[in-house]
């Protein structure tokens, strides 16, 4: 083996880089202890590069610190708050916690079982397939396995597209295990495909009762469908609820529908529309006319085989409308808001680059980071109605915030914080996360979840399904099963 030790030394005349920062473990566990068991005692975030996400603060190194819930101040050295616990952000990239604008979280058990299913045999193998099979427990493990990657990737907030909603029981399983990871959710309640739609809705006065009786807490309730409809429309006018939608052109005479839809009132800036693809230019108006919210999905697109199954962000951009970004499912690839924001930066580029070559007038200028780390935080904030509590770090808004280690072989030398967090970062690279100011993640590990025993819950429940579908595991088989003997 070379020894390289002579060229590990700075030439002369040179600079040695920053030190990595180094952490006592003994103090950072007496710092999570008294993180976990804090109430109103002011924290201070110290040290690290922000990235806040408002015009108003800008970016910079500097501390935040939190009280309770809400972020108090932000400044480049702040002084000492007599009460308050450091967090030493040395080293770290301070963001917003990410928002991932529409996922359905119910899936999670099923996470890589079928990596190259179209959109058609998607539904199949999920709605169809394993979605009446499931339990209220299942809806909950998998609900609770998403929002746990979530957290750990750094999102701090989901837009829960809960469409199995087989009985009350399941939609109370869903939300519950929301509740028990401890990320800010929105239960987007929505019909199992194909099933009973009045008892659904019927439902959903029952479930916003039982869960959702304080507007100051986590959770948040709104309705999804798969299809436009006046009567889910109508309910969640008079409900004033929210409502989630797959949009795109798998609806037939769209423009029809739509126009009814906006005829009647009922399109209004309380619907948010996820994928939109393939639209004709005629909905696309009625949708920035209306102020409704969109989220494009990069990988979701692509691997579904969507429309042209790249993202109409140029058609987003020209009317003026802020996106969100959002993962889908976990059936083909992982949950990861790094790789929706790689993805579309690259993706784009890609094609603008393709439209130059190709003589094409009128070529949009490229995307740059700072446009896809807003669509990941205030932009997805945006579509969960939720942009004056988080989504960026704004004094008097909640604590959603997330660490970045750049000094990762992967991200040092920090270089350029927005090409770090949108080009290099990864999962792995999160340090520590907050959910209106109270812990999720430290120094890499989640915290207050018994991580064996929800691996043990996964793994069951997705045995329970292959087995109710008469499906025996196989981790080289194409869809993770194969039939089981004697079917």
């Amino acid at each position: 083996m070379t020894d390289t030790s002579t060229f590990a030394t700075p030439p002369s005349g040179g600079s040695a880089p920053a030190p990595t920062p180094v952490r006592d473990q003994a103090h950072d566990a007496a710092t999570l202890s008294a993180l976990q068991n804090t109430a109103d005692q002011a924290i201070l975030i110290k040290g690290g590069t922000i990235l806040s996400q408002d015009p108003a603060v800008g970016d910079l190194v500097g501390d935040v610190l939190i009280r309770g819930r809400k972020i108090i101040e932000i400044g480049p050295d702040l002084e000492a708050v007599t009460d308050a616990l450091v967090v030493d952000a040395t080293g770290t990239i301070v963001a917003p916690g990410f928002v991932d604008s529409h996922v359905h979280a119910w899936e999670g058990q099923l996470r890589g079982t079928a990596p190259t299913l179209d959109f058609g045999a998607y539904l199949g193998f999920t709605a169809f397939g394993y979605g009446p099979a499931y339990r209220p427990h299942d809806n909950y493990v998998g609900t609770l396995a998403t929002a746990l990657v979530a957290l750990d990737a750094g999102i701090t907030t989901i837009i829960d597209n809960s469409h199995n909603s087989q009985t009350p029981d399941h939609s109370s399983a869903a939300v519950e295990a929301l509740r028990d990871a401890g990320i800010r959710g929105v239960h987007a309640s929505g019909a199992p495909v194909g099933g009973d739609s009045a008892q659904w809705l019927s439902d959903v006065t029952r479930l916003r009762s039982e869960y959702f009786s304080s507007d100051d807490q986590l959770l948040t309730l709104r309705l999804f469908d798969l299809y436009p409809s006046v009567e889910v429309w109508d309910f969640a006018r008079g409900e004033n609820l929210w409502v989630s939608h797959e949009m795109g052109a798998h609806i037939e005479n769209i423009e029809d529908v739509m126009a009814d839809l906006s005829g009647r009132g009922l399109l209004t800036d309380t619907h948010t529309f996820n994928h939109c693809f393939n639209l004709p230019d005629k909905v696309w108006d009625m949708l920035g006319n209306s102020g409704a919210t969109v989220n494009v999905c990069p990988r979701s697109d692509a691997a579904f085989g969507l429309g042209t199954a790249f993202p109409p962000i140029d058609k987003i951009r020209e009317l003026g409308i802020l996106p969100g970004l959002s993962g889908d499912n976990e059936i083909s690839y992982g949950l990861s808001m790094f790789t929706e924001m790689q993805t579309l930066l690259n993706g784009h580029r890609g094609r603008t680059f393709e439209k130059t070559v190709l003589g094409q007038d009128n070529v949009p200028s490229h995307l740059a980071p700072a446009d896809v780390l807003t669509y990941a935080t205030l932009g997805g904030a945006t579509n969960a109605g939720l942009a004056d509590s988080t989504g960026s770090l704004t004094p008097g808004k909640d604590a959603d915030i997330v660490l970045i280690r750049a000094t990762d072989i992967n991200t040092a030398p920090l270089s350029n914080a927005l090409a770090t967090v949108t080009a290099f970062a990864h999962a792995g690279n999160v340090d520590t996360v907050f959910v209106a100011g109270q812990v999720r993640k430290f120094r890499g590990e989640l915290v207050g979840q018994d991580l064996n025993k929800i691996r043990s819950l996964i793994e069951s429940s997705r045995d329970y399904l292959y087995s109710a579908r008469s499906l025996t595991g196989d981790v080289f088989a194409e869809q993770g099963t194969i039939a089981t003997e004697g079917n």
